[in-house]
């Protein structure tokens, strides 16, 4: 049975692979073309050289980020559900995201974040510049957790004593507290909390 013809489709798929398993660094036309076991040539008709590659996949990559559906019976719960939406893809995604922030495309990935804020910050009342600080303030919220938590990924294992020290500092004040600092953090939890204190804080206001 003959193989079915390549697509451009077939190259940004294969491209955003090897990206996501090796980094933007690692992708070349040969390897992908090895990928998509065919000849150099027929990637360089599909998508021209490596910089024009490297555009289509950034514009490939900020139209699957394009769908964000808020959920939640309340403005407040549809703010937290679009936050956790942008984090979840930004974490998922982190060597597409560099394409796309290399390509200068950055601030375009994030409209339809903002546009899914802005109806549910019009829904609880907000309008004109208090309405624009509460979308802002949620997005940089998450962009900023999201980098923290790509440091904490990329950090040296922390020393055993590590623990100890916050037993030190705070035990003789408040031993429950120095013990919950001495385990790992819910990362996604703690996102949650966060996220929920600053939506009641914009809107109440």
């Amino acid at each position: 049975m003959p193989k079915p013809a390549l697509t451009r489709e077939d190259v940004l798929d294969a491209a955003a692979r090897l990206v996501e398993r090796h980094g933007p660094g690692a992708l070349s036309m040969r390897g992908l073309a090895a990928e998509l076991d065919t000849a150099v040539t027929s990637i360089y008709w599909h998508v021209g050289n490596r910089e024009s590659l490297l555009d289509a996949l950034a514009e490939a990559t900020v139209d699957r980020l394009a769908t964000v559906r808020a959920t939640g019976r309340t403005p407040r719960q549809r703010i937290v559900s679009v936050a956790r939406a942008l984090r979840r893809d930004l974490l998922e995604h982190p060597q597409l995201i560099a394409v796309v922030h290399e390509r200068g495309l950055t601030e375009r990935m994030f409209v339809p974040a903002q546009r899914a804020l802005i109806r549910e910050v019009h829904a609880a009342g907000l309008r004109g510049a208090r309405a624009a600080a509460a979308v802002r303030a949620v997005q940089f919220q998450v962009v900023g957790y999201v980098l923290v938590e790509r440091n904490r990924e990329r950090a040296p294992v922390r020393a055993r004593g590590g623990a100890a020290r916050w037993d030190a500092s705070a035990a003789d004040h408040d031993p429950p507290l120095a013990r919950a600092l001495a385990h790992p953090v819910d990362s996604e939890r703690l996102f949650v909390t966060s996220v929920r204190a600053l939506v009641d804080g914009l809107l109440t206001r």
